[in-house]
């Protein structure tokens, strides 16, 4: 039968026979493993071609096209927040699995590692590396600081969306993080060495990672200052958490 014109643009034959046939399963669970961490590769593929867009979008933000620009760079960030909701939410997928199911995959994942993700290392790399600079270079050419933002946000409220874009990025892949080690937990144990060393650890280190530092000092500095003119003035700011 010949494909239909749905099957060419999407190229499901191909994408289909990505996955292993049934009879060369290793067990059950195995098909929905490999489709799961199929999908997080594309939708962080994505999240990739979105941020660089962004990034682009900022570059150009400039002269009377800068609102539009700076809307449609707004627009990338929240497509972005949305495509790792949805990581997070297909991981719940694999609580399903038994942790004897996962021990049978592993004969066939050999010593590989989620930490080997290609898509997992580009969202490591992309905020330092094209992310940042793009949104310093743009502060810079608005002449407004980080600080100045965020003492005034409504003075500047399309940037401060932009702030709050990228802050949303970084807690949603620090969840992200967290979340993917707590899977491991419950399928493996707490205690369990990994390929790359001891869970706890690897959480220890990866929850102490900002990817946008200078928007979580930047709340450090406010609530300092805050903290230190309701004392001066003889108030008591109690404690927050």
């Amino acid at each position: 039968m010949a494909l239909t014109d749905y099957e060419k643009y999407i190229r499901t034959e191909e994408l289909l026979g990505l996955q292993k046939a049934p009879d060369t399963l290793t067990c059950h669970d195995e098909m929905q493993f490999q489709i799961v961490h199929q999908a997080h590769e594309l939708y962080m593929k994505l999240i990739e071609h979105e941020l660089r867009n962004m990034a682009t979008m900022l570059g150009a933000a400039d002269g009377p096209a800068a609102a539009n620009q700076v809307a449609r760079a707004v627009t990338a960030l929240k497509r972005v927040s949305m495509i790792q909701r949805l990581l997070l939410q297909s991981i719940d997928l694999l609580d399903t699995m038994a942790p004897t199911d996962y021990m049978t995959i592993r004969t066939g994942l050999g010593r590989g590692s989620g930490q080997e993700s290609p898509g997992f290392r580009t969202m490591l790399k992309l905020p330092q590396e094209v992310v940042w600079p793009a949104f310093a270079s743009f502060l810079e050419r608005e002449g407004v600081t980080l600080r100045e933002l965020y003492d005034h946000p409504h003075d500047h409220h399309a940037i401060f969306q932009l702030a709050e874009g990228l802050t949303d990025y970084d807690q949603l892949l620090q969840t992200w993080r967290s979340r993917h080690l707590m899977l491991v937990y419950r399928i493996i144990g707490t205690g369990t060495p990994s390929l790359k060393g001891k869970h706890s650890d690897l959480l220890a280190h990866g929850m102490k990672t900002r990817f946008f530092p200078a928007l979580w000092d930047v709340r450090d500095d406010l609530f300092g200052d805050w903290t230190n003119a309701q004392a001066a003035a003889g108030n008591e700011p109690g404690y927050h958490g």
